[in-house]
């Protein structure tokens, strides 16, 4: 009997988040200075910087699933799901909370969306409900959305885990059952995009619900599967593998399949309505472009490759630390450029690099601030709260993802 490999770390992913992070910013600095609209060359690819969310969703999909998988192979119990849901809501409502009342009540940001008028609007925008409804959708902080799906998440993945551990509970095959499941899962968001836009062409807010990226979260948890399944020696050699060791490769075709989405296939260039089939090349697209582009994170050495050691480089681990900052308060920043200066957004004569550094030095300032008094700090209650099993010490804390401290 061979020994399995020892226990995995993966220490690229805060890079990944930066790169994530800086993507997203630098797609709505395009979008409000109005630079995609002004150059189209460019413009084509600016704005499909929003691939920057389906890697944050991978991430999410790999990392917080990963210990399910591992601990179903190892013929373990299932991780703590009191340790699971108090570091969640750590991780995500104390540092929310701050920049959402910045937002609203020290900033007053103008216009509707940034109000809370109401005990049922107050609730949804805290509890990161505001997705669920029309009134509220895309309001407080705009890009938390993402949180709303993120949170759905979170609840939705321990019950698929509860599912799979059952349905694998008197089978050997459960690598298998999981690439089943998760191909299942894909389909579901696949088939829950076109159903939503079969009855509302108009992209209703229904679009962006967890279901309508559940073809995302299974890539990212595809990730984790074989991953898991490698670590606890049920897999042997594997293409995941094979990927690891060329991470140049996977970069190349997660840029093609950047380049397919942003000039091949139709989509616009600026925030408009898109048909069922531009939707469809839109989540594949980025699903693709995601996913291959992470491939070098999971598998293969990382201590080889210049890809790895530039995501490991500390100016960029700093900023995937404080990633989470940088896009909880870069819109804000965004918005007070052109309200300093005088101007308004998608202005002729905006110019994005004054935006970008505005925006991104300030965004970059808070980010720091809120990591450092109060996502760091609010995390050590998880250690109070839910003391972490002494099983799971076997990777030090320094080498643990953001998602597992």
């Amino acid at each position: 009997m061979t020994n399995s490999p020892k226990k995995a770390f993966f220490p690229t992913l805060d890079g990944y988040r930066a790169l994530a992070a800086i993507a997203v910013l630098v797609l709505h600095a395009s979008v409000i200075s109005g630079f995609i609209f002004r150059n189209h060359a460019v413009g084509q690819y600016l704005v499909r910087l929003d691939v920057g969310v389906s890697v944050f969703f991978l991430i999410s999909g790999f990392l917080l699933y990963r210990p399910f998988v591992l601990a179903r192979l190892n013929g373990h119990a299932s991780p703590s799901l009191k340790r699971y849901f108090v570091g969640r809501f750590l991780r995500i409502y104390p540092a929310y909370w701050v920049a959402l009342i910045a937002v609203v009540w020290i900033f007053k940001q103008p216009g509707p969306k940034h109000q809370i008028n109401s005990v049922g609007e107050f609730v949804a925008y805290f509890g990161l409900f505001q997705q669920y409804f029309a009134k509220t959708a895309y309001g407080g902080i705009q890009q938390a959305w993402t949180l709303c799906v993120e949170v759905s998440f979170y609840i939705f993945l321990p019950l698929w885990a509860f599912l799979l551990r059952g349905l694998t509970r008197r089978t050997k095959n459960v690598v298998v059952i999981e690439l089943i499941g998760l191909a299942i899962l894909f389909t579901i968001g696949i088939a829950y995009r076109m159903l939503v836009l079969s009855f509302d062409p108009g992209n209703a807010v229904e679009i962006s619900w967890l279901p309508a990226f559940f073809d995302q979260f299974a890539l990212g948890m595809l990730l984790a599967v074989v991953s898991a399944g490698r670590e606890a020696g049920k897999t042997r050699i594997t293409w995941g593998e094979i990927a690891g060791r060329h991470p140049w490769v996977c970069w190349a075709i997660a840029a093609l399949c950047f380049w397919v989405v942003s000039t091949q296939v139709g989509l616009p260039v600026g925030y408009t309505r898109l048909s069922s089939s531009q939707w469809l090349a839109w989540s594949l697209g980025y699903g693709l472009t995601a996913f291959f582009f992470l491939l070098p994170a999971v598998f293969g050495n990382q201590d080889k490759s210049l890809i790895r050691r530039l995501l490991r480089h500390p100016v960029l681990v700093f900023v995937g630390v404080v990633s989470f900052g940088i896009y909880l308060w870069h819109e804000l920043f965004l918005d007070r450029f052109f309200i300093s200066t005088g101007s308004t957004p998608f202005d002729p004569g905006a110019n994005i690099f004054a935006v970008l550094i505005f925006a991104g030095s300030l965004s970059l300032v808070a980010a720091a601030l809120s990591w450092s008094l109060i996502e760091k700090p609010v995390m050590k209650l998880r250690e109070r709260w839910a003391p972490r099993a002494s099983s799971d010490d076997a990777v030090p804390l320094d080498r643990r993802s953001l998602d597992e401290r």
